[in-house]
C-alpha cells in the first residue's frame, strides 16, 4: 500500500519506498515524453500498483477515526504525477 500524507512515517513505509523506486524506473521515459502523453505514465504506475497480488492501494488516514481509506484513482494519479516531477 502507498500511504498519503507527510512525515517520516509515510516516507519510511515499505509500500511508499517501493512506489518511489518504481517511479524512478519510469522517470527517464517520463521526461522524454511529450506533455500530452505524460498522464499515461501516472496511470500506468497506479494500475501496476493496483494490479499487484495482493493488490496495492493508495490510502489516506482519517484524522478523526484514524482509519485508512482509498483515495481513488484521480488523487492517486495526482500523487504519482507529482512523484514523477
Amino acid at each position: 500500500d502507498v500511504l498519503s500524507g507527510r512525515g517520516n512515517f509515510v516516507n519510511a513505509h515499505p509500500g511508499n519506498q517501493r512506489f518511489r523506486a518504481y517511479v524512478l524506473t519510469q522517470k527517464k521515459n517520463y521526461t522524454a515524453t511529450a506533455k500530452g502523453d505524460k498522464p499515461a505514465f501516472a496511470k500506468l504506475i497506479v494500475n501496476t500498483i493496483r494490479s499487484l497480488v495482493p493488490p496495492g492501494r493508495f490510502l489516506i488516514q482519517d484524522k478523526n477515526s484514524e482509519l485508512w481509506s482509498d483515495i481513488g484513482d484521480h488523487k492517486a494519479w495526482n500523487k504519482t504525477r507529482q512523484a514523477l516531477r
